[in-house]
């Protein structure tokens, strides 16, 4: 079953579907029609028998007469798995087949290990026919430090915040990125947010949650879905360590958060009340209603 790192990535190139197109421009020096129009294209690649190979992703970029000038499939590649390197071939020619025009395949991977993998020409006969695989790792994300151009394409920010959240543009790279979540739907914030925060080291994580809470309009929409996250990352590391208690402090603190961004201030005594309690639903119950309480003494009414 695909992983939600897979299917999230995943997602970056369906919603912005000019995203495969330019990075192969960008990155690898294709050629393109200018103004081409983009369309999302059937990824299942059949061949002559009964059997059936499914793609990730794939589409056409097509001339000023809606003529496909090139087929693209993506592929979401996790781990080093030799079968695909059986099954690619496949999908590029089945792809140049249908649509008439050439195809090439573009490996997406947040991993240098499978990115030198795929890397590597797929021999198809002994004559020296070979597949050149075009594959997008960590080094070649995009980096984007410009909110304007986040905002642009929320998905683009989003790869750079993977590979690059936690490098020497750090604080760049997460300011455009949250810029760009602003320009997203609900459930998409989410996600987003999730993938990046996975893939951050321990302190980028904390930096990002910082950008979050220090900037206003980020309060509200971004702020209480990184905290509850924070939260539930915390319990999973506390499970595995052994540490109840601080485990509580997390939650504890995820509360106070979501109340002060809200401007909800606690008294000397519901501060003590909250630092002391050590249960865990407790907690959690007051962490869900923070985010509506209209004052602190509703909430631990």
């Amino acid at each position: 079953m695909p992983s939600y790192l897979h299917e999230g990535l995943l997602d970056l190139f369906r919603t912005d579907i000019t995203l495969a197109p330019s990075l192969l421009v960008e990155q690898f020096g294709m050629l393109l029609p200018d103004q081409a129009e983009m369309r999302a294209e059937p990824c299942d690649f059949t061949d002559m028998g009964p059997k059936e190979y499914r793609g990730d992703f794939a589409l056409s970029t097509c001339d000023d007469r809606n003529r496909p000038v090139l087929g693209v499939c993506v592929e979401v590649q996790l781990s080093c798995k030799e079968d695909r390197r059986w099954k690619w071939p496949v999908y590029v020619t089945t792809l140049r087949s249908r649509l008439h025009c050439p195809a090439v395949l573009l490996v997406v991977t947040p991993s240098r290990q499978v990115a030198k993998w795929a890397s590597k020409p797929i021999e198809l006969d002994p004559g020296g026919s070979v597949i050149h695989l075009r594959v997008l790792g960590p080094d070649r994300f995009p980096i984007v430090t410009d909110p304007d151009e986040a905002r642009r394409s929320p998905e683009r920010a989003t790869l750079s915040a993977i590979a690059h959240g936690a490098g020497p543009h750090m604080d760049e790279v997460l300011s455009a990125f949250l810029a760009g979540l602003m320009k997203t739907d609900d459930e998409r914030v989410k996600m987003y947010l999730d993938l990046v925060d996975d893939e951050l080291t321990l302190a980028a994580s904390r930096r990002l949650e910082e950008l979050v809470k220090s900037t206003p309009e980020y309060r509200g929409r971004i702020a209480t879905k990184y905290v509850a996250k924070g939260v539930a990352k915390g319990r999973e590391e506390g499970r595995e360590e052994g540490r109840e208690e601080g485990r509580a402090e997390e939650a504890a603190h995820a509360v106070l958060t979501v109340l002060t961004a809200r401007g909800l201030e606690l008294s000397v005594a519901q501060r003590a009340t909250l630092a002391e309690c050590t249960d865990l639903d407790q907690l959690n119950e007051w962490l869900v209603q923070a985010v509506t309480a209209t004052s602190a003494a509703e909430l631990f009414a």
